[in-house]
């Protein structure tokens, strides 16, 4: 799984989260023409896709899945409202730095696990998904 730093990981999910499909991006940043990212976000740096893209990443990234490198419990929330679009104390509690009742699928749940960094760990329970820090 490919490590991505959680600023392209947020330029990712907001895309997606905009209606972009995997194969526009990757065309819209192999072509040069990410002035039309823009409408997702305006105050969104996009910079970071071109980097995954000039290291022939960018693709097998938007296919296959990632990893953030490093996520802290404020990159977490906002990774879990734009690629699954939950907000916290509606769709999930948050409590000392632990997500909890956070209602996924198996396959949601098992695609959140693989791109949390090594410093989460991630369990289901018969109230919903939970991640808590690790160790």
């Amino acid at each position: 799984m490919q490590r991505i730093t959680l600023m392209q990981a947020y330029a990712i999910e907001t895309l997606r989260s905009s209606g972009y499909t995997n194969e526009t991006i990757l065309e819209k940043v192999r072509n040069d023409e990410m002035a039309d990212f823009k409408s997702a976000d305006s105050g969104m740096d996009y910079s970071g896709l071109v980097e995954l893209e000039a290291e022939n990443f960018l693709g097998n990234i938007l296919e296959d899945g990632y990893q953030v490198k490093f996520l802290t419990i404020n990159g977490l929330t906002n990774l879990i409202r734009l690629k699954y679009g939950k907000k916290k104390g509606e769709d999930y509690r948050l409590e000392d730095f632990t997500v909890s009742e956070l209602g996924l699928d198996d396959k949601e749940a098992d695609e959140l696990g693989n791109l949390l960094s090594p410093n989460w760990e991630i369990r289901k329970s018969g109230t919903g998904v939970i991640i808590s820090p690790a160790g």
